[in-house]
């Protein structure tokens, strides 16, 4: 088992993390619905802590001032990061609790989903500010990700359906065929040319934009362990986090597995977050801890794969033009979905150990 930088011990069992993309602020949120903010100076240690919701706050995302959070209490919170006071609190966001957030453009305009695959298009600066809802899902919205514009939202599902959507004209542009189980992370890559979405089956299916109907590659990672939470650390890298508790990365194009960052040895992850600095990979699973990760060693993969790439091409151009890789036309054999996804496995479990996890 590999050992973290750093770590910290919680008192509540953790949901998500997350880092705010411009200043130095991280924070945390549990089981009892509360969001503890982080210092990450020197050991990690708790700062200030607020208490939003009154069940499991599944989601967060900072934007510019605030912080956003969803909860499985069904309801969608704004905090104010100076004063960490309530801004607004929109107490029944949805009808069921909710899983999934994700800002779409200029910070005022984000996506919520729910667990029975409701989507939700809010305009926070307009005092009706719910400007689409959407039924398109017949199960959870596991994940959400955006073009470069955010014109385009997409959405994925544990009904093994990726949606795809004109955020601004909120209309549905397309929905996917099933996939082979359940879609839980959802990530566009590639200067928005392909979208990426790991499965319960340890798969990453991988979409080529406006081909929208069935996926045109698929990436096996791991057999029989779902990838719970993806980390998209460059175009190429994708640091995933999986249901055996290791944190593995792979490139894209070619794909190619790089090395285990670390492990919560056993407990799944939940979510993970690049640290402010970029220097720390920090995650949070099924146990009770903040872990951050060096990054050293995938940087130095990084690099010897740039190195590769580029002696391949050199070879390529003075071998000629070689058969193409078919890798792109060949589709896999579908198998029946199942109906109970990893993630509401989790959720149960970890219900039967701590009453208020909804």
């Amino acid at each position: 088992m590999k050992k973290p930088k750093r770590i910290l011990k919680l008192s509540s069992l953790p949901f998500d993390i997350a880092s705010h993309p411009s200043h130095d602020l991280t924070a945390v949120s549990n089981i009892e619905g509360e969001i503890i903010f982080l210092s990450l100076k020197d050991d990690i240690s708790k700062l200030d802590t607020i208490q939003p919701h009154t069940d499991s706050c599944r989601r967060l995302l900072f934007s510019d001032t605030s912080l956003l959070s969803i909860s499985s209490d069904k309801s969608f919170v704004v905090s104010d990061l100076e004063t960490k006071k309530v801004q607004k609190k929109f107490t029944d966001a949805h009808e069921n609790a909710l899983y999934a957030l994700c800002e779409v453009r200029d910070g005022k305009v984000f996506a919520t989903g729910d667990d029975e695959g409701v989507i939700k298009l809010w305009d926070l600066r307009k005092e009706d500010p719910i400007l689409m809802i959407q039924p398109e899902h017949s199960n959870f919205i596991s994940s959400f990700s955006v073009d470069s514009t955010g014109s385009t939202l997409l959405a994925a599902s544990g009904d093994g359906r990726l949606s795809v959507w004109n955020s601004r004209q909120r209309k549905l542009i397309a929905r996917s065929d099933e996939c082979d189980s359940e879609l839980l992370t959802c990530d566009v890559v590639r200067a928005n040319s392909k979208v990426v979405c790991g499965d319960g089956e340890g798969v990453l299916n991988i979409f080529t934009w406006d081909d929208w109907g069935d996926i045109t590659d698929r990436v096996p990672i791991q057999e029989e362990v779902s990838i719970d939470s993806v980390l998209c650390y460059s175009e190429q890298v994708l640091v995933l986090g999986c249901m055996d508790g290791v944190i593995r990365a792979t490139s894209l194009f070619p794909h190619t597995p790089l090395s285990h960052i670390g492990d919560h040895a056993d407990n799944p992850i939940e979510s993970m977050c690049l640290s402010p600095d970029d220097d720390e990979i920090l995650s949070v699973g099924h146990d009770y801890f903040v872990r951050a990760w060096p990054v050293e060693k995938l940087n130095e993969d990084m690099k010897k794969l740039s190195t590769q790439d580029s002696d391949d091409d050199s070879n390529d151009s003075e071998d000629g033009d070689s058969d193409s890789d078919s890798s792109e036309d060949e589709k896999p054999k579908k198998k029946k979905l199942k109906h109970i996804s990893s993630k509401e496995i989790k959720l149960q479990e970890s219900a039967d150990f701590f009453s208020d996890l909804a």
